[in-house]
């Protein structure tokens, strides 16, 4: 009972201090994010390894404690398909519904990988991962140039700014042989597969489309990618439009999940030539985001 009582008491500084982590769906919240660990991703059996094998991991190479894939490469010329001797070793890993594949709710796909080579660096290329759609009719590739011998790196795939989202249906790694010499030997650990998500809404890019406009033009182009809950996302994003310090106008507006465009009206500001600022988020300073544009002298006026 008095340890009972103990833990009860301590219970407000934890939580304080944010070390309890809390579950919910198989969602665990650590600080300001949302993160659904996917660790059946990291199960052997279910990827289709070609020119290589698929293991499980020792325990030394779990990444984070994590499950762990081991993906083993021998680069050899002589062999592979017929047509293609250099060929491109993979392995392919089919997602499961609907736990794995409902990516729309969530920022970034990430996941840890340590690399060991027989050779004393890797290539500029040393590894490609890949996300497919059904048919391969889309897919998304990405060169994880991050990797370093030795050393455990996250890999972090923004996704939030990615369409046909909900259709993608594969994982996939593979590397291309011509990178690498005949003979090279090459060891991938790969683990801690997860979703990761805001628990605000945020910005993770705000650019003007046309950083210098005509005066009178009536709107400004804005290419936006929202990040975070679509609760938090339907409340919108305030805005501040300056010239120098002078704040020109304040105003919330209305944003989706993902990468949209915004044509912000500002016909009403009679914006004369300068330079000014576009900011989100203007009092917030860890989610404030600035860009930058220039009104110019429109060369038809005075011409009629």
């Amino acid at each position: 009972m008095h340890i009972g009582r103990a833990w009860w008491s301590l219970l407000p500084l934890i939580l304080a201090g944010g070390l309890l982590r809390s579950t919910a769906a198989g969602i665990v919240v650590e600080g300001k994010e949302e993160i659904l660990y996917l660790d059946g991703l990291a199960e052997p059996t279910r990827w289709r390894p070609a020119e290589c094998t698929v293991t499980r991991a020792a325990q030394k190479f779990r990444a984070e404690g994590r499950p762990t894939l081991h993906l083993h490469i021998p680069v050899d010329y002589s062999a592979g398909e017929k047509q293609y001797p250099i060929g491109w070793p993979r392995m392919y890993c089919g997602l499961r519904k609907p736990d794995e594949t409902d990516w729309t709710r969530f920022d970034r796909f990430e996941f840890m990988i340590y690399a060991e080579m027989s050779r004393p660096k890797p290539p500029s290329k040393p590894l490609t991962f890949q996300m497919l759609c059904p048919l391969r009719d889309t897919g998304y590739v990405h060169e994880l140039t991050e990797i370093r011998l030795g050393r455990w790196v996250r890999i972090v795939v923004p996704i939030a700014d990615k369409p046909n989202l909900e259709r993608i249906a594969t994982l996939g790694f593979n590397i291309s042989e011509s990178n690498y010499r005949d003979g090279d030997r090459l060891d991938f650990y790969v683990g801690a597969f997860r979703l990761v998500r805001s628990t605000e809404c945020a910005l993770s890019r705000v650019r003007i489309l046309a950083p210098a406009i005509f005066q009178g033009r009536p709107d400004l182009p804005v290419e936006l990618v929202v990040t975070g809950p679509p609760a938090r996302v339907g409340r919108g994003i305030p805005f501040t439009i300056r010239r120098g310090k002078e704040a020109l106008r304040r105003e919330m507006l209305p944003v989706t999940r993902g990468r949209q465009v915004l044509h912000m009206g500002i016909a009403e500001l009679d914006l004369s030539p300068g330079d000014y600022t576009l900011t989100a988020f203007d009092d917030d300073p860890e989610k404030r985001r600035t860009a930058h544009f220039k009104v110019v002298a429109t060369p038809w006026k005075g011409a009629q």
